[in-house]
This record gives structure tokens, sequence and C-alpha cells, in this order.
């Protein structure tokens, strides 16, 4: 699977593959690769990781969409991560922004709307997030192409949409 990561000033592309066997391996475009284990050892913010042999304690402070406070040996780090397909659908959001206008937020893929962050009259900035679609076991953050205000909510969290279904209109 292709991750997209972010940590401070620094951008990366891995790629994880984990054979039928359970070993995993962690590659990067410029060739380098680790083999990796990531265990949870104690409750849901622990874990042990070994990289190539080497062992690190991992703790997991918070998750916020797809940023995590984490602490690896101690250091702590700000982490951004996506995956391949969160990735390419927030290049497309913003490469379609427009600057002025309605632009009616839909539906990337049919999924359950698990958390509407805005109400109508909020004003939003380009980036923010604005609503949580659930689907394959993945919460997608649909985000602000641009700032603006809301002009109407058409979904509510709970709701199941399909495709293509306008989600709210900002303005």
């Amino acid at each position: 699977m292709i991750y997209y990561c972010k940590a401070g000033d620094q951008e990366f592309r891995l790629e994880v593959i984990t054979d039928s066997t359970g070993n995993t391996t962690v590659k990067l475009p410029d060739g380098r690769e680790w083999a990796v284990d990531f265990t949870r050892v104690i409750g849901n913010k622990h874990y042990s990781m070994l990289v190539d042999n080497k062992s690190h304690v991992v703790y997991m402070n918070t998750r916020e969409g797809t940023d995590y406070q984490v602490s690896i040996d101690g250091q702590p780090y700000s982490i951004s991560v996506e995956t391949e397909r969160q990735h390419r659908f927030a290049s497309l959001t913003q490469a379609s922004a427009i600057e002025s206008g309605e632009i009616k937020i839909k539906a990337p893929m049919p999924g359950l709307v698990t958390i509407v962050g805005v109400k109508p009259g909020d004003q939003v900035e380009q980036g923010q997030r604005l609503i949580v679609l659930e689907a394959m076991k993945m919460e997608n953050e649909l985000k602000a192409p641009r700032q603006g205000v809301i002009k109407e909510i058409l979904v509510s969290a709970g709701q199941t949409v399909e495709q293509n279904k306008a989600l709210l209109i900002l303005e």
C-alpha cells in the first residue's frame, strides 16, 4: 500500500508491502528499504517497532484525521499520513478549486457520513475539514477547496450517501 507522509518540512512517499508470510517491508522511492515489524504492546497508544531488527518504542499520543502526534524513542514528531486515495483526492480538490461562486462539495465515493464539522453560516478556510465520509472502513476527510461561507448542509451524520451526492454548498 502507498502512503504519503509529511513530517515538518519533509514530504515523502512510502510503499508498505506485506508478503504472504506476514513479513513487512517499507520502501522509499530512492530504493532504500527496511524490514519492519510494528506491534501494539499496551492499550491503543504504545507500540514496539523493529526496523531491520533494531527495536524502537513508539507512543502515539493523539490522532486527528490524517495528523498524528507520536514519540519514537522519546523524540516527539508531528506526522501527517495519507493513503494513496486520500492523497489523490486532496490534490484533485485543490486543483479544481475556484476563486468565487458556489461550490457543491460532493461525495467522491459511496459511504457513511460520520462527521459534519460545520454548520450553515460558518466561515471556513481553505483546507479546513468539512465532512468525514467513511468508505471501505477508511475515513476520508473532505476539506474546503477554498475559503468561504457554508451556505447549506445537505446531509447529516449517520446518513449513507451515494457517489456524487451533493453534501454541502460553499459560497
